[in-house]
C-alpha cells in the first residue's frame, strides 16, 4: 500500500480547516464555544488567534489594542517567522477553492491573460500597496478596519456564520467572481497580487534568515531540457529554480517539491540560510536515487 505523500496531506489540512470553520456557527447554535469567531478573530479553548492585519489596522486607528489582540496576532506571525506563509497553503480556505478552480481552469491566450502575467509579476508591490495605502488611511481619518473587506478567509467564515443564523452574506458574490475569473484566465489572481493578508506574513519570513525556505540544487535535476515540472507544479506561476523570486511570493506549498521527488529530488525544503542549506543538501548517491544521462 503507498504511503499518501505530501500533497495529500496538506490538502487534507486545508480540507480539514474548510470543513471545521463551516462547523463553528452550527456547533455554537448548539451551545458549544470551545471554538467561537472567525479568521479575523478566533478563540480556540481559551487560546486567541486573530489575523495579524486585523489587529494592525485596529492599533492604526485606534492607537492601542488589547493584550488577547496581540497575542492572536503574534501567535500566526511567529509561525510565519519560522515556516513562512503556510497558512495560505495549508488553512486558507479561499487558497483551497482558488486552487481547485485552476486545476480546472481553461488557460487563455488573449489579452486579458498576457496582463494577468504582468500583474502577478509584480504581485507583492500592489499587494504591499494596498496595505500601506489602507493603514495610512486608517491611521489620519480613523476608519473601521477597511481591509478586513478584502479578507477572502474571512467571508468564508462569516458566510457560514450567517448560514448558521438564517442569512445569507451578500459579499459571496465577489469571491465567486474573483473565481469565475480564475478559472476563465487560468490565474490565480486572488492569491498572486490582490490577498493583502499575506503580506505581513511574507514580510515576518523575510526577517528570519533561518527560515523553513525551499533550496534548489540544480545538480541533482533529472528533467530532459526544455522541461520543467516543479515550474508546471506551482498553482502562483513561480519558478523555484530561481530563489530569487520566491520570499515575496512563495506559500512554501511544497508542489515543485512533490512534482520533482521522481525525477530527481532537486527540490528540498530546509531550516537555515541559503548557503548552509546548499552546503548540506545531499547529492543522488547520498539518497540511492538512480542516475540519469544528460
Amino acid at each position: 500500500m503507498t504511503r499518501p505523500g505530501p500533497a495529500f496531506w496538506r490538502r487534507a489540512s486545508q480540507t480539514g480547516v474548510a470543513l471545521a470553520m463551516a462547523g463553528v456557527p452550527f456547533a455554537n447554535l448548539f451551545g458549544l464555544h470551545g471554538v467561537s469567531g472567525n479568521f479575523l478573530a478566533m478563540d480556540v479553548f481559551g487560546l486567541p488567534l486573530g489575523d495579524p492585519l486585523a489587529a494592525v489596522q485596529v492599533l492604526a486607528s485606534a492607537g492601542d489594542i488589547t493584550g488577547r489582540v496581540a497575542l492572536g496576532a503574534g501567535l500566526a506571525l511567529a509561525l510565519a517567522l519560522v515556516l513562512g506563509p503556510v497558512f495560505c497553503s495549508y488553512a486558507c480556505p479561499y487558497g483551497l477553492l482558488s486552487e481547485l478552480v485552476h486545476a480546472r481552469s481553461r488557460r487563455s491566450g488573449h489579452l486579458m491573460g498576457r496582463l494577468a502575467d504582468t500583474a502577478v509579476s509584480a504581485g507583492f508591490r500592489v499587494r504591499a500597496g494596498a496595505v500601506l495605502a489602507g493603514l495610512i488611511l486608517l491611521a489620519v481619518f480613523g476608519l473601521p478596519p477597511l481591509l478586513n473587506l478584502l479578507s477572502m478567509p474571512a467571508y468564508y467564515s462569516r458566510l457560514w456564520q450567517h448560514v448558521a443564523l438564517g442569512g445569507v452574506l451578500w459579499p459571496v458574490g465577489g469571491a465567486v467572481l474573483m473565481l469565475a475569473a480564475e478559472w476563465r484566465l487560468g490565474k490565480r489572481l486572488w492569491c498572486g497580487f490582490a490577498c493583502p493578508q499575506s503580506v505581513l506574513l511574507h514580510l515576518m519570513a523575510r526577517l528570519n534568515p533561518w527560515r523553513l525556505r525551499l533550496v534548489h540544487a540544480p545538480e541533482r535535476c533529472a528533467c530532459a531540457k526544455g522541461q520543467s515540472r516543479c515550474v508546471a507544479a506551482c498553482s502562483l506561476g513561480l519558478d523555484p529554480r530561481r530563489p530569487e523570486t520566491l520570499p515575496l511570493a512563495c506559500n512554501n506549498c511544497g508542489d515543485c517539491r512533490t512534482a520533482c521527488l521522481r525525477p530527481g529530488q532537486a527540490l528540498r525544503f530546509r531550516l537555515g540560510r541559503p548557503d548552509a542549506q546548499n552546503a548540506v543538501l545531499p547529492g543522488p548517491e547520498a539518497g540511492g536515487l538512480d542516475k540519469r544521462p544528460e
